[in-house]
């Protein structure tokens, strides 16, 4: 078991200029010239990628809406770095990197493709129906690429044994509305993936019938407005798939966020309101991706790997070595010295990016941010962010004064150029990878830069859009929406009147090779669980049984289902992480508020009693084992055999322990050792994902009815969505660092009546 401290990071080339991936904890490291065992490549070293000479593409004037759309997914090729580096390469890449992406568009119109896809946009309301066609090619140039691991549970479209060998058969794609208020039919459940070849997973579901390389979702877009994310969700490939370019923003609208100039609430649009995806890359020397394998077994060149233990291909996390900004590397935008909106999100594998703004040529601080909004919609008010070029404290949760995301987490920010005419400003980074554990990034680390903004448009007329720096509202008012409902007063504690129904508490394991079988593999990771359970909820060994008392999920997929909250009910779930990395926890379906945080002696170092210690003596014996009798995989023999993952005697998952608490295991409280800490000021909205720091319980409090219902608005069983979210394949909570989602570390959770 992984004890809580420092994980040694070695970060080849990140600094040096090797252009060499970050690997993991592992004293002898694969040097050669190639990633991926299909196709050599020669890593691009990210220090020598020109900064600051590409725009970044924006999605003014190339939005999509309307109640029928259609997003086909396709490979082609998008000049993602400066447009210089391709005019010296051979003919075959001169057009571009070859990348998966949407082409999104009105049903059965024609649509260009882009990485990311332009943005769908929606009224508050107004259903749309959006069909979702997979035609990614079984084989290209980018499938050479990327190298599916098959010896980690994925989707596995043609049934194989597992296998060392990388998969060449159709690929699977499955589309996740990210914060989508919508029945789990509709949600791009992990195993409701469809190939261009027309096969299906057990969780595939099409709101009406259509070609069988695709499925149509529904969407009632009821929820408050917002900027959510789409992209691909397949079990154990989401990494590849969404690392490819499978990714895209989707704004919903209403009558006060209109996006139009004229919206009552006066924010700015048109050509001031900017979506920023921010994804970090890796590039060979060919500028195509390079995504690479594990570095204890490179390459099947000399046979089966000598350490089955580890998996291949899968990686940790992945950290590349150039940022990019809607698909183009460390790109610029021109503005006008006046207010401009933008909507960030992380789409990133597993950076945590911490961003301050700077003037490029003097070095001084830049202007502050006002972040309006997060995940779940618009604050009451704007929150000040001084944007300082370096963020205080760094590594432990508290206050920052910097635009702190996560993978998954969005942000809704407005900067004031205004008097900054001729200037040029970097938007900076400074988290650390892994987050918190990683070391600061260096000071020649590239990746401590994003993009810039160049203010030297002239000003239109004149700037009269909303001032966050001089206050005011944005929900309560006149021609505003309601001011969000508290289900977390903000303080650490709980909003007035709220009383949850249930209170769970949740673990988050992570498991290290440990046998010593290779000296270049002993320590690294090789998966990581939610609350010591694998994805489909089966112990493993003693023939795989279900968890006691857990329910299978309705669409045959061999799920064994524990989180079955009512629909209408108020739960408080408490994650205690024991791992030394920040996991961003993901629940679909809804939008919650991170109640607080508070520290929890997770090892013996202080004297005190240990969580883990104690914890893990209430799983004896077990075993890892490879392909299941049932038909579910799982890795290999793993040492030491110690826990199993599933919970029966001595605890029960349904039985409420000292705390109250369900989930099976020890009570919390005893080893509680800190202060409650209240969310940070950029996490008081609503929120489908937040960061869960290690050595920290961190408290969610949830709500299975629609945002903005008053508290005690709703009674356990009541259903006040406007369709039946207990009906369906099932939703998800998982982290979304994308190889930890990959690797086990998913469970799916549906509301009963």
């Amino acid at each position: 078991m992984k004890r809580l401290s420092r994980r040694n990071v070695l970060a080849l080339g990140a600094v040096a200029g090797t252009g060499a991936a970050i690997r993991f904890e592992a004293p002898t490291l694969f040097t050669g010239a190639y990633a991926s065992v299909q196709a050599p490549q020669t890593p691009l070293p990210g220090t020598s990628v020109q900064k600051f000479v590409s725009p970044v593409p924006t999605f003014v004037g190339k939005r999509v809406s309307g109640p029928n759309l259609q997003v086909n997914m396709l490979e082609f090729q998008q000049k993602v770095l400066p447009d210089a580096f391709y005019a010296t390469l051979a003919d075959g890449f001169r057009r571009g990197t070859y990348v998966w992406g949407y082409a999104n568009g009105q049903l059965n119109g024609a649509a260009t493709p882009q990485w990311p896809g332009a943005s769908l946009e929606v009224k508050r309301g107004f259903p749309a129906t959006v069909k979702f066609i997979n035609n990614l090619p079984t084989s290209s140039n980018l499938r050479k690429l990327l190298t599916v691991d098959q010896t980690i549970h994925w989707a596995n479209p043609l049934n194989a044994s597992m296998s060392f060998q990388p998969y060449t058969g159709p690929l699977p794609a499955v589309v996740h509305l990210h914060g989508g208020e919508d029945q789990s039919t509709s949600d791009g459940v992990p195993e409701g993936w469809f190939t261009n070849t027309g096969l299906h997973g057990k969780g595939y579901s099409t709101v009406s019938p259509t070609a069988p390389n695709a499925a149509i979702y529904n969407y009632p877009n009821g929820q408050q407005a917002t900027m959510l994310w789409f992209h691909d969700h397949v079990l154990g490939i989401t990494r590849l798939n969404v690392y490819s370019g499978l990714a895209s923003f989707y704004l919903i609208r209403d009558q006060f966020d209109t996006g139009l100039a004229s919206n009552p609430l006066g924010l700015p649009a048109g050509n001031y309101e900017v979506e920023m995806m921010l994804q970090d890359r890796q590039f060979d020397t060919n500028g195509q991706l390079l995504f690479p394998d594990s570095n204890n077994n490179p390459s099947l060149v000399d046979g089966p790997p000598s350490n089955p233990d580890i998996h291949p291909y899968w990686i940790p996390e992945f950290f590349g070595d150039v940022n990019c900004v809607n698909g183009r590397a460390y790109p610029f935008l021109c503005v006008e010295p006046r207010r401009y909106r933008f909507r960030f999100v992380n789409g990133s594998n597993a950076r945590f990016y911490r961003m301050g703004l700077v003037d490029a040529a003097s070095g001084a601080t830049g202007p502050a941010a006002y972040i309006i909004g997060m995940d779940g919609g618009l604050l009451d008010t704007p929150i000040k962010m001084a944007m300082q070029p370096e963020d205080e404290n760094p590594g432990v949760p508290g206050p920052t004064t910097r635009l702190f995301m996560a993978p998954s987490e969005r942000l809704d920010v407005i900067i004031d150029f205004a008097g900054l005419a001729g200037k040029t400003l970097t938007l900076t980074n400074d988290g650390q990878v892994p987050f918190p554990s990683g070391d600061p990034l260096d000071p020649a680390d590239p990746t401590r830069e994003v993009m810039q903004f160049k203010v030297t448009l002239p000003l239109q007329g004149t700037d009269t859009s909303f001032n966050p720096a001089r206050g005011g509202s944005l929900r309560g008012g006149r021609n505003q929406e309601p001011k969000i409902v508290r289900l977390a007063n903000g303080a650490g504690g709980l909003g007035a009147g709220v009383t949850p129904n249930v209170t769970r508490q949740l673990v988050l394991v992570e498991y290290e090779d440990q046998n010593g079988s290779g000296t270049n593999t002993q320590g690294t990771p090789i998966i990581d669980l939610i609350n010591n359970t694998k994805w489909n909820g089966h112990r493993d060994g003693g023939g795989f049984a279900p968890i006691p008392g857990s329910t299978p999920d309705q669409f045959g997929q061999g799920l064994q289902i524990t989180e079955l909250p009512r629909v209408g009910s108020t739960e408080v779930w408490e994650f205690l992480n024991t791992t030394v990395d920040a996991h961003p926890i993901h629940v679909h379906l809804i939008e919650f508020q991170l109640l607080n945080r508070q520290a929890v002696t997770i090892n013996p170092d202080t004297g005190q009693a240990a969580y883990l210690d104690d914890w893990s003596t209430d799983f004896p014996g077990g075993t890892f084992n490879g392909e299941a009798a049932d038909g579910s995989w799982s890795p290999v023999t793993y040492a030491p055999k110690t826990w199993i993952p599933g919970y029966g005697p001595p605890r029960n998952y349904f039985t409420p322990n000292a705390d109250g608490a369900l989930g099976g295991n020890r009570p919390f409280s005893a080893y509680l050792t800190g202060p409650v800490i209240a969310p940070n000021a950029e996490e008081i909205g609503w929120k489908d994902t937040v960061k869960v720091y290690p050595g920290y319980v961190n408290r969610y409090i949830i709500r299975w009815a629609p945002q903005a219902t008053a508290v005690n608005g709703v009674s356990p069983g009541q259903n006040l969505y406007s369709f039946d979210p207990t009906k369906g394949p099932a939703y998800m909570l998982h982290c979304h660092i994308l190889d930890h989602e990959d690797n086990e570390m998913m469970r799916p959770y549906i509301p009963v009546k």
